[in-house]
């Protein structure tokens, strides 16, 4: 029984179509064609769509006082800005001192001797003007 449904599935086998029309290799080229396009359009779709994905923004500023002080966060600057005037704070690949060595402050002049100086006259009182 085994060697019948082998003597089948070779019959099977050589009962191959003898060739090909021109119809169908046109249409089999064309269904290729056609999925291998759907597979790109998609895997484009894919990458437009990470690539598009948010992202952390570019600057960040902060505002008081009158001043304001922009962050690059892409490469570090820092600016701010006073009034009409900016200035470049930070730039990239510096770093910033925790705390900066405190500079000598001269030592506070002697206070000046003051002369005594009489204290004010009280101003006088309205309570002894007669009300007319």
């Amino acid at each position: 029984m085994r060697r019948d449904r082998l003597d089948e599935f070779e019959d099977e086998r050589e009962a191959l179509p003898e060739e090909l029309s021109l119809a169908d290799i046109v249409e089999n080229a064309a269904r290729k064609l056609v999925t291998a396009i759907v597979i790109a359009g998609g895997l484009i779709a894919l990458a437009i769509y990470f690539r598009s994905s948010p992202s952390s923004p570019r600057y960040q500023a902060a505002v008081g006082d009158g001043r304001i002080v922009r962050v690059d966060t892409r490469n570090g600057t820092v600016l701010a800005c006073e009034g009409t005037r900016c200035f470049q704070v930070l730039r990239r690949g510096q770093r910033l001192v925790d705390a900066p060595a405190a500079k000598a402050l001269p030592a506070p002049a002697a206070p000046a001797a003051r002369e005594a100086q009489p204290a004010p006259a009280p101003p006088p009182s309205n309570a002894a003007v007669p009300a007319r």
